[in-house]
């Protein structure tokens, strides 16, 4: 198990290795060939940054029963792509656009567990699917549901700047199958449920996306969102905590 990390220190930007309460630079990014450096920084030193810079960002919608409600279950993963220009790290601004508030858009975050894939994956077996993942994060799934139920597709309503946040590290070495998952809204629990309410786990959803789609290292594959989450406005404090990767925090204001 180790756990990764993407920080600022120094006017430097560098993936690192996290050992206690420091982090040890790395060569290249985790998923690259790399070597361990002695330069190292306290973790209150840097700023966490989003752990990854994904090449693509492939979100699946409607996977937990308690999220779809008295929808038909889809009969397979149902995948989506979210731009990597929304991706944010910990302790950014979720940023509701001017417009979003000007029509008084519902707007509502979603807990999720989020993977990193760690080596080149097509047409990967359930069964080996685990062997591409570097890590696991946290992920947060925003989303502007009267965009997401008017317009023609989804763009807006999930990929607007800011609309992903990530983090605050990558952890390798995780059962995604039986992750206990929160999300807080202003300190209050919003959200909850285990990974193993997923309708389809994390081997089935890798196995189905790489019949069609590469896959490459650094690419985020988020699972899905359980229950009904809350709306967040301007002020607001959104937290999505999963056992032991930590908790992503992020505020919430009106695009100036």
């Amino acid at each position: 198990m180790a756990t990764y990390a993407r920080y600022l220190a120094h006017g430097e930007i560098a993936y690192g290795v996290v050992e206690g309460d420091a982090v040890h630079q790395l060569t290249a990014a985790p998923y690259e060939d790399h070597e361990v450096t002695d330069h190292t920084h306290g973790l209150s030193e840097v700023k966490l940054l989003a752990p990854v810079v994904p090449g693509k960002v492939v979100a699946i919608g409607l996977n937990y029963r308690s999220h779809i409600g008295d929808r038909t279950p889809p009969s397979v993963p149902e995948p989506f792509f979210k731009t990597t220009s929304s991706v944010i790290g910990p302790g950014d601004d979720i940023v509701i656009p001017k417009e979003a508030v000007e029509e008084n858009v519902t707007m509502q975050p979603e807990a999720e567990l989020a993977l990193v894939i760690g080596k080149r994956a097509k047409r990967v077996s359930a069964a080996d699917a685990l062997d591409c993942i570097l890590g696991f994060t946290c992920g947060n799934d925003v989303s502007a549901r009267d965009w997401q139920a008017n317009d023609l597709s989804w763009w807006r309503a999930k990929s607007s700047d800011t609309f992903t946040p990530l983090g605050p590290v990558i952890v390798s070495g995780l059962d995604p199958s039986s992750l206990h998952l929160v999300g807080r809204i202003n300190g209050k629990v919003d959200q909850e449920q285990m990974t193993s309410d997923l309708l389809y786990g994390v081997p089935e959803i890798i196995a189905f996306v790489t019949r069609v789609l590469t896959l490459e290292p650094g690419d985020v594959v988020m699972t899905g969102t359980p229950g009904t989450p809350g709306n967040i406005h301007d002020g607001d404090v959104v937290e999505i905590e999963i056992d032991g990767i930590g908790t992503l925090k992020n505020a919430v204001r009106n695009e100036d």
